[in-house]
């Protein structure tokens, strides 16, 4: 595995704490390669990013101009797959760092063990995101990331399977057998007939219906939904926890 990681701080002394760190992390790893990079603000940091320069950032949220948390947004909505961590003094901006979908939160001066909690779990979800679906549509195979795909939907004869870039690719393949290449995949709900969503991108449950972050709309079948709701709450409170390492 090969990982280029930025550090964003105005503080020096920080930076290399955060450097440090992570040297200490993946010195055992021999099967990784690290690259890291560091920079004193927001601003420095945009002038040369482009989208996939990097598979991790450290962002400390009380900077200079542009604070850690609008440079995260800005981040998050070029590059869906950035792992983005915070730092910060105080756990004060924990709840308005949730938009930014952050891998974890490092309350200063942190202790190497809540470190390496955070980038284990950050590594963890890396390997997942490169997991692969293949998908049989007209004359060919395409393999898709799990991670890119928000909804797989029933469509008459064929099935619809939606992307985060907004494209819908329509597979020939039965319904049942993408239910069944995804039914061990615990970030997938089979929510009613003909619905599979990628509960990453749902935002949250009103009544018996799941709101997705592009505002779709999916119901929750009678049969079982009971099950299914529990499903999602356990799932979204685990995700948070992940994230937010609370």
């Amino acid at each position: 595995m090969e990982l280029n990681i930025a550090i964003v701080d105005d503080l020096e002394h920080d930076r290399i704490i955060i450097k440090n760190s992570v040297d200490r992390f993946f010195r055992d790893r021999h099967n990784c390669t690290i690259r890291s990079a560091e920079y004193s603000s927001a601003e420095d940091f945009l002038k040369t990013y482009r989208k996939g320069m990097f598979e991790i950032i450290f962002v400390d949220v009380c900077m200079g101009e542009m604070d850690g948390l609008t440079l995260a947004e800005q981040l998050r909505i070029a590059d869906r797959e950035l792992g983005i961590i915070f730092m910060s003094t105080t756990r004060d901006f924990v709840f308005q760092s949730f938009s930014s979908q952050p891998k974890g939160y490092l309350c200063k001066p942190f202790e190497y063990a809540a470190f390496a909690e955070v980038m284990n779990r950050t590594i963890r979800d890396l390997d997942a995101e490169d997991k692969l679906l293949k998908v049989s549509i007209p004359h060919k195979v395409l393999e898709i990331p799990l991670s890119e795909i928000v909804a797989v939907l029933s469509n008459n004869h064929s099935v619809d399977l939606k992307l985060i870039t907004g494209e819908v690719k329509q597979s020939i393949m039965l319904f049942g057998e993408l239910e069944t290449a995804l039914e061990n995949e615990p970030n997938f709900l089979f929510c009613s007939r003909g619905v599979i969503i990628n509960m990453d991108y749902a935002s949250q449950v009103r009544g018996d219906q799941i709101i997705m972050q592009d505002e779709m709309i999916y119901p929750v079948r009678r049969r079982g939904r009971k099950d299914i709701l529990a499903k999602f709450t356990k799932y979204a409170a685990s995700r948070m926890r992940r994230r937010l390492d609370i």
